[in-house]
C-alpha cells in the first residue's frame, strides 16, 4: 500500500505502508541513529514528532522489548529508507510491522530519505503529515495545525512513583522520562522517587531528598514556568541535575536565553567537546532549543562542554551552587558510553554537598 509523506511546505515523498494506516501529522525531525530503534521510537522527547531514520537499512533484528523508553508510545510516526522484508511481517510479535501496527503508530518505508533529509536541513524544522492521498487539502490541514504546548504536561506522570534502591534519595522531575535514567541511577544505588513536573519546591523539600534531577522531554521549556519556578526556589538547597529539557529549565530559571534552532540535533553520534579536558565525545541528543550565547557570560555558569559541529552550548555548571546541567542525553540510550560518567559527577557532587565542602 502507497502512503505519502507531505510537508508542510508542499513537498511530498510517497513510499510503502508499514504498520499502522491511521493519519498522523506532528513535527518532521531527521535523526542519523544507526541503531537503537527502539530506544528512538520509545523516548518521550519524540513527543508529537514524526521521525526520519536516516540510516541506509535499520531493524535488521527486530524489537526489543529490554530496550523499550517508556510503556506509551507519544510520537507520530516513523519514515525509512528501507527495513528487511521479515519485519515487515505482521503476524510476527517481535517485527516492527507488528510493533506499529499493535501501538497504532504510521510508518513509510522506501523513501528517498537523502533528498528528504536534504530537504529538511535546507529549509528547516517544519510540520508533516503521513497519509494516503496527495492533494492540495492535506497540506492546507497541515498548515492549520498548531503543535500542541503542553507536551511535557501529555507525557510527564500523574502521581508519584518510587523506584526503590539503597543510596541517596533523589528526586526525579520527569519532564519527559526515559527508563535508562532511572537504570543508570540503580546502577549508582540511588534511592529514586519519580514526581510530576508542575511539583512544587516545598513538596519536594518535604520528602527531604539528597538531589534533585530535571529529566529528558519534549517541546520548548518555556512552555513549563511552573517546572523553573520550582528550579528557581530549589537553587543552592539542594545539589540539581537537568538533562535535556532539564539543561533548559536550569538555564532559564538562572536568568540565560533560549532560542530555537532551524534544524536541531537529532541522533547518537554528535561529537561534543569537554571544554576542561579537550575531550571529545560522541553522545546522543534530541534537542531544536539551544542556551543562547547572548547572555550566558552575565549568569553565575561557566560552559562544561559545546558541539563541535555548530558550536552550541552542551553543558552548563554552577560557579558556587551544585548545579550541574548537560543539554545531551548521556545515559546513552541509544548511543555509545561516552558520557556515562557524568551520572558518577552527579555522586560526586551530592557527596561533596553533604560533606559541605567546595564544589
Amino acid at each position: 500500500m502507497k502512503r505519502y509523506l507531505i510537508l508542510e511546505d508542499g513537498t511530498v515523498f510517497c513510499g510503502d505502508s508499514v504498520g499502522s494506516t491511521t493519519i498522523s501529522t506532528g513535527e518532521l525531525v531527521v535523526t542519523n541513529n544507526i541503531g537503537g530503534l527502539e530506544q528512538t521510537i520509545t523516548d518521550q522527547t519524540y513527543n508529537d514528532q514524526i521521525i526520519v531514520f536516516v540510516s541506509p537499512l535499520i531493524s535488521t533484528i527486530g524489537m526489543n522489548r529490554d530496550d523499550y523508553e517508556s510503556i506509551a508510545l507519544s510520537c507520530k510516526g516513523v519514515i525509512f529508507n528501507s527495513i528487511p522484508i521479515n519485519q515487515m511481517d505482521e503476524s510476527n510479535p517481535k517485527s516492527l510491522a507488528h510493533f506499529l501496527k499493535k501501538r497504532r503508530l504510521p510508518g513509510i518505508t522506501n523513501v528517498n530519505i537523502q533528498r528528504l533529509a536534504a530537504h529538511v536541513k535546507k529549509h528547516g524544522a517544519m510540520k508533516a503529515s503521513i497519509m494516503d492521498a496527495d492533494d492540495e487539502h492535506a497540506i492546507d490541514q497541515i498548515r492549520a495545525l498548531v503543535i500542541p504546548h503542553d507536551r511535557v504536561k501529555t507525557v510527564s506522570t500523574k502521581q508519584p512513583y518510587p523506584n526503590p534502591n539503597v543510596g541517596f534519595k533523589i528526586a526525579v522531575i520527569d519532564l519527559g522520562l526515559k527508563f535508562s535514567i532511572l537504570r543508570q541511577l540503580s546502577i549508582r544505588k540511588c534511592d529514586s522517587i519519580i514526581l510530576p513536573y508542575n511539583i512544587s519546591a516545598e513538596d519536594i523539600l518535604e520528602l527531604d531528598p539528597d538531589a534533585v534531577l530535571f529529566t529528558s522531554g519534549p517541546g520548548d521549556p518555556r512552555e513549563i514556568p511552573e517546572t523553573i519556578a520550582t528550579c528557581q526556589q530549589l537553587e543552592g538547597k539542594l545539589p540539581i541535575f537537568g538533562i535535556g529539557l532539564g539543561h533548559l529549565v536550569v538555564a532559564l530559571a538562572n536568568g540565560a536565553e533560549i532560542e530555537q534552532m532551524s534544524y536541531g540535533h537529532h541522533g547518537s553520534n554528535i561529537p561534543t567537546l569537554e571544554i576542561a579536558t579537550e575531550n571529545i565525545e560522541f553522545s546522543n541528543h534530541n534537542h531544536n532549543y539551544t542556551v543562547a550565547h547572548t547572555n550566558v557570560a552575565q549568569i553565575n555558569f561557566f560552559i562544561t562542554y559545546r558541539c563541535v559541529e555548530d558550536n552550541t552550548i552542551e553543558g552548563l555548571r554552577h560557579r558556587s551552587d551544585p548545579t550541574m546541567t548537560v543539554q545531551f542525553q548521556p545515559e546513552a540510550a541509544p548511543g555509545t558510553h561516552d558520557t556515562l560518567y557524568i551520572f558518577d559527577e552527579f555522586i560526586e557532587m551530592i557527596n561533596s554537598f553533604k560533606q559541605g565542602n567546595q564544589l
